[in-house]
């Protein structure tokens, strides 16, 4: 049972925010003021419950066997319980949702709740910006029921863990404005994903892209080539419920082919692991890498590292851009014979042997 008012440190609840890692040691305590093997958090995603991980120590195991064998894809308390949360109930419980026969003979209840001892189930629900949580308690056999009773005494932890959410939330954001900037400084065009896959930023190096490879449909980035589009769709449903199931192994880039041009490659990067998973804000980062573009390092750069003079440093310049070397002559108004003389040059001066050397020494120097 638990006990007239349930003894939480809600300063601990807070320091979540900057200590993420204390989050299940705090669900560890909460668990224990209610009597209750387990707790972790949960949220509604459709047609699968996304649970935030880590959970309580002791939920661990039970809840890995739930996202790695698929019980999250066939969640009966899940499938029973969202649509009640949606209606504005705040406080549930097991027989609120399942019948005596059904935790008799059900699949649910004989292959995953029972091997666990876990046959009892409480919630407390909350919203935040539209999308339904869930706070979820699991007792074993000998601990009984819950109670509604039981239940509304852990209600004020309610209003506490949305303004929690509402700061992991608004730091997620911030750190991954931190990442678009980054890679702003590495000449990476990128997008910052929310939670239904809609880009709610992107860096001044992708704003290009959107003119002739990407386009954005109210909010969903999409590409003109059918067979990318749908990869592209796919690796963003992926990076979405990446915290769904430890045992993924879908990749996590893919190619963008385009018309006469060499394809764009696209990663996707997790923005933060945790809380962040259930989160409606910064989920995903998905960087571009545009195998047209070449990163050359400045040329005094090479006059300071290889101490190559400002002429032999635009002829290596104008080579690595991918002119050869009778259009580089051209262009700088040189002869053949100089332009050959200040190779030779450059290759002794970079302890290079040939062209290609040359060309993959300049091209690892850009990307410092």
């Amino acid at each position: 049972m638990i006990g007239r008012t349930a003894e939480i440190d809600i300063e601990k609840l807070y320091d979540v925010v900057v200590s993420p890692e204390t989050w299940p040691h705090l669900l560890h305590d909460i668990a224990r003021s209610a009597n209750a093997v387990g707790t972790c958090l949960a949220a509604d995603h459709g047609r699968a419950t996304l649970v935030a991980r880590p959970v309580s120590p002791d939920l661990t195991a039970p809840i890995d066997d739930f996202l790695n064998s698929g019980w999250y894809k066939r969640d009966l308390r899940g499938q029973r319980a969202w649509p009640l949360l949606r209606q504005g109930r705040k406080v549930l419980v097991e027989h609120d949702i399942s019948s005596e026969d059904e935790r008799r003979h059900s699949d649910y209840h004989n292959e995953w709740l029972r091997p666990w001892d876990l046959p009892w189930w409480g919630t407390l629900g909350f919203s935040l910006e539209g999308q339904h949580y869930g706070l979820v308690f699991l007792r074993n056999s000998k601990q009984g029921a819950f109670t509604h009773e039981e239940m509304h005494r852990l209600h004020g932890l309610q209003a506490d863990l949305g303004r929690v959410l509402s700061l992991i939330d608004l730091l997620s954001i911030k750190q991954a404005e931190g990442m678009l900037d980054g890679f702003d400084l590495v000449e990476k065009p990128a997008f910052l994903l929310n939670a239904s896959g809609r880009v709610i930023r992107f860096n001044a190096h992708a704003k290009p892209l959107l003119q002739t490879d990407f386009a954005l449909s109210h909010g969903a980035l999409r590409t003109a080539h059918p067979q990318s589009n749908e990869r592209l769709q796919k690796l963003i449903a992926t990076a979405l419920t990446a915290g769904i199931s430890a045992s993924r192994t879908e990749p996590h880039w893919i190619a963008v082919e385009r018309p006469a041009r060499r394809p764009l490659i696209v990663n996707a990067l997790p923005v933060m692991g945790g809380l962040a998973d259930i989160l409606t804000g910064a989920r995903v980062v998905l960087t571009v890498n545009d195998l047209e573009h070449k990163r050359l390092p400045p040329p005094d750069m090479l006059w300071a590292v290889f101490g190559l003079t400002p002429a032999e440093s635009r002829l290596a310049m104008r080579l690595a851009a991918g002119e050869d070397l009778s259009l580089a002559a051209e262009a700088l108004g040189l002869s053949a014979g100089t332009v050959r003389g200040y190779l030779k040059t450059i290759f002794a001066k970079t302890d290079t042997h040939r062209q290609s050397e040359l060309l993959q020494l300049i091209a690892r120097m850009g990307g410092i």
